[in-house]
């Protein structure tokens, strides 16, 4: 009786090769089906209106390359008026804007120029080192209003900063001139 050797019974390099390559296929595509669920991925949402308002119109003025009033979509950001407006010019500065605010309707987007101050500083958006270079506040007045907003939501005008107790009606009145509440 002849004897087989064991080398012999092995299937060949490009067999293994297959058998492999389909076991990984089947593995995967098993992984695939057991993770799948409704889950749509990423999702954009995009906010309706307030009732009444059929169209945001937004004001871009400053450096931009066309200044001028835009219709923006619910749920645009600043940089999207910007965009419409054409771009920024060479020497605007942006580091006192917020370019992913939302925008609301009657918003108005003042880019300034290197070297230019902000008309007004949003205390809805300010970070507390903005708000320490207004006069009359400093860094225990800031940081009261960066808490403020942060506890209290956003303030519908600057006057909530009287209203909520976060100013005296004398530091307000050196900085009503200086801020705005969008």
């Amino acid at each position: 009786m002849r004897r087989i050797p064991l080398w012999a019974l092995r299937p060949s390099r490009a067999i293994t090769i297959r058998i492999a390559l389909g076991a990984a296929a089947a593995l995967a595509l098993t992984i695939l089906v057991l993770r799948a669920d409704d889950s749509p991925g990423i999702e954009v949402q995009r906010l309706d209106p307030p009732p009444g308002v059929d169209e945001i119109r937004v004001e871009v003025a400053g450096a931009v390359a066309r200044p001028g009033v835009y219709t923006v979509q619910p749920g645009d950001r600043t940089v999207d008026a910007i965009a419409l407006a054409g771009g920024l010019e060479p020497d605007a500065d942006t580091a006192a804007l917020n370019l992913s605010m939302r925008l609301r309707d009657e918003d108005r987007v003042v880019v300034p120029r290197l070297g230019e101050r902000s008309p007004l500083l949003d205390i809805n958006s300010a970070t507390a080192e903005q708000l320490d270079e207004l006069p009359g506040i400093g860094p225990v007045y800031s940081a009261a209003i960066v808490e403020a907003r942060e506890q209290g939501g956003r303030f519908e005008t600057t006057e909530d900063l009287i209203g909520r107790d976060v100013v005296p009606e004398h530091v307000y009145d050196r900085i009503r001139e200086l801020i705005t509440a969008r």
